[in-house]
């Protein structure tokens, strides 16, 4: 059976319970719940539940800590099914609260790695090449306002992405809380050597799995809203490099 809290696949039978083994919330539906699912099961394209969840924002039934571990580790290793059933209304404050939260553990952690380890042996990982300008409450305070500048500006930047390619179902709000829910991997960070490369790789595969659920698009597109950005910045760096080129070498040819 599926929890309609967590998701989890676990056997009912066998846990002689209607609990989750996972959130030890009631699996159960109650008769409204499969009255909707049985009216809306004839629908095309309906093949998953209406239920919408997220750990995370569950607090007053399994708690702080528990709420945050079951959201990075559902966004880690089970993205399709964690972004299927996340909620993308719901407001910005807690979406926010957990990006800022995994950012800000995983700099920290990196940090205090570094300053424990041989830092000519065991380099630090920082988000996005990010640096402390050295120990103190300034430099956290200065890292703190870089990362919550990242958390708002990449979604924007998907948002008009989105748009451009055509993906009129897509809102500001959706996207600042599927690009939020992605950031679990920032926690990779605090590996010393390639810890930031696989937090960026993998980071980047949970947001194309996050745009394509849901937005209900394809891999494709998703891949080239979050890639358009760069490919724009390359095709303006090779124009601008060809015309400094073009005027180079008319120069040359009429000096």
């Amino acid at each position: 059976m599926i929890c309609r809290k967590c998701g989890k696949d676990f056997d009912l039978a066998s846990n002689m319970t209607e609990l989750c083994s996972e959130c030890s919330q009631s699996s159960l539906r109650n008769e409204s719940d499969i009255a909707y699912d049985q009216s809306v099961s004839f629908l095309p394209g309906s093949e998953e539940t209406s239920d919408e969840y997220s750990p995370w924002e569950d607090e007053q039934q399994i708690g702080f800590f528990r709420g945050l571990f079951l959201t990075f580790r559902q966004s880690l290793f089970h993205p399709t099914n964690f972004f299927r059933r996340i909620p993308l209304h719901g407001g910005y404050k807690l979406p926010f609260l957990y990006a800022l939260i995994i950012y800000t553990m995983s700099i920290v952690a990196a940090y205090f790695a570094t300053a424990i380890a041989d830092s000519s042996s065991m380099p630090m990982s920082v988000p996005q090449g990010m640096l402390f300008a050295g120990p103190g409450i300034g430099s956290l305070i200065y890292v703190l306002l870089v990362v919550t500048l990242e958390i708002f500006i990449k979604p924007v930047i998907l948002f008009i992405c989105l748009l451009v390619l055509g993906v009129r179902n897509s809102s500001l709000e959706a996207t600042f809380r599927i690009s939020c829910y992605s950031s679990g991997p920032g926690l990779l960070n605090i590996l010393p050597f390639y810890g930031s490369v696989l937090a960026g790789i993998w980071e980047f595969v949970i947001l194309v799995i996050g745009l394509r659920e849901g937005f209900k698009i394809s891999t494709g597109r998703s891949v080239l809203a979050i890639l358009a950005p760069l490919l724009a910045m390359i095709i303006l760096i090779l124009a601008v490099a060809m015309l400094l080129v073009g005027r180079l070498f008319s120069l040359a040819l009429f000096n």
